[in-house]
């Protein structure tokens, strides 16, 4: 008897190891428990409604001028044009805002076009493009802070445009930045008026002690082939030696989308400043049409071509050379951007410009220029 229970009690744990094994098997076998899945980072915006938008602009430029009675300067240059972040809160109605901040070589008010601007003008140069509150109630929208115009085809982000260059009209006749307070009213669908008062052009601070700039904006689009956008600016403008005279503009812009690859944009500039020669004398006037097409060839390339013409009746816009001021000076532009953009957030630009400044009485000065953009947006 003793010897069968010793046998049972061997049995039982035989069975028992077998069972343990058994089970250390299967626990190995069973899938290890999932991990809690983390939401990404854009779920995580789009709940709160935050958006995070930026892109970066790189370029490579060559300029030969020629000015009358001397040699040809050539210059060329890399440069880190634009580096900009964007994040928005934008509900559907109620307060929001929007915070836009850019660093590089174009990044200060009045400037945001290769060429233009400050010498020399580095990539530590750093600028709030935009930044301002907002409420939205039913179809009127009102916004208080820093913003940019109504006025123009071009904007200052390379993204919205199909150049590498800025056209005459966005430096010359055009402002980039207010600071102020607007109200949009959408009529319709197809009609928005926009009223506002700031501080002047592309100046964060009051120009004079009360002086403002008021601007209104109508934008009618009519059907999905053609749009008509007008703005118009009137107000108090620093011109120098402590002495402020009014500015005027009135911009339009029409935009024909005659088909889904052809897009033909045609923009008109009227400008006045008054007391631009100092205290109680004179009005200067300036005036300029660019026109605009684009054609894509397909989906990764397209062709770009933008011709103008700009009259400064008095040198004032472009004073070039200074001692034309009061004679007039006519300005003729012409440019050819090829774009081959290989995945959706990239594009290489290739680019061909030519300009011709014709001041009256002096001769032409004449500058050639080449480009190469890199633009990735995010």
């Amino acid at each position: 008897m003793r010897t069968l229970s010793k046998s049972a009690v061997t049995m039982s744990l035989i069975l028992a190891t077998a069972g343990a094994g058994v089970a250390s098997a299967d626990d190995a076998a069973a899938p290890a428990a999932a991990k809690p899945a983390v939401p990404a980072l854009s779920d995580i915006l789009t709940a709160a409604n935050l958006t995070a938008t930026g892109y970066v602009d790189g370029t490579y430029s060559y300029f030969s001028a020629s000015p009358p009675g001397g040699g040809s300067t050539d210059t060329n240059a890399f440069a880190l044009n634009q580096a900009s972040l964007s994040i928005a809160y934008a509900p559907a109605a109620g307060f929001g805002a929007l915070v836009n901040a850019v660093a590089g070589t174009e990044a200060f008010n009045g400037g945001y076009g290769p060429g233009y601007g400050p010498t020399p003008a580095g990539t530590s140069s750093f600028n709030l493009l935009q930044a301002y509150v907002q409420y939205i109630s039913g179809k009127t929208t009102a916004y208080v802070g820093k913003f940019v115009t109504l006025a123009g085809a071009e904007v200052a982000a390379p993204t919205g445009d199909t150049n590498v260059t800025r056209s005459l009209l966005f430096f010359y006749n055009e402002p980039v930045t207010h600071v102020g307070a607007r109200v949009a009213y959408a009529a319709s669908d197809k009609v928005t008026i926009t009223l506002g008062a700031n501080n002047g052009w592309n100046n964060d601070g009051s120009v004079t002690k009360g002086g403002k700039t008021a601007e209104l904006g109508l934008s009618l689009t009519p059907n999905k082939i053609f749009s008509l956008a007008a703005a118009g600016y009137y107000g108090d403008y620093d011109v120098g030696g402590g002495v402020y005279g009014n500015r005027g503009l009135v911009d339009v812009v029409g935009t024909w989308t005659a088909s889904s690859a052809l897009t033909v944009i045609v923009n008109a500039d009227y400008d006045s400043q008054d007391h631009y020669a100092g205290a109680g004398t004179g009005t200067a006037t300036w005036y300029g049409v660019a026109g605009y097409l684009n054609y894509a060839i397909n989906d990764s390339w397209r062709v770009s071509g933008r011709g103008e013409y700009l009259d400064d009746k008095d040198s004032y816009a472009t004073a070039i050379p200074t001692a034309t001021l009061g004679k007039e000076t006519t300005v003729g532009e012409g440019t050819v951007t090829f774009g081959y953009a290989p995945a959706k957030n990239f594009e290489l630009r290739l680019e061909g410009r030519y300009d011709s400044y014709k001041p009256k009485g002096v001769g032409a000065t004449n500058v050639t220029q080449g480009w190469v953009q890199a633009l990735f947006k995010f």
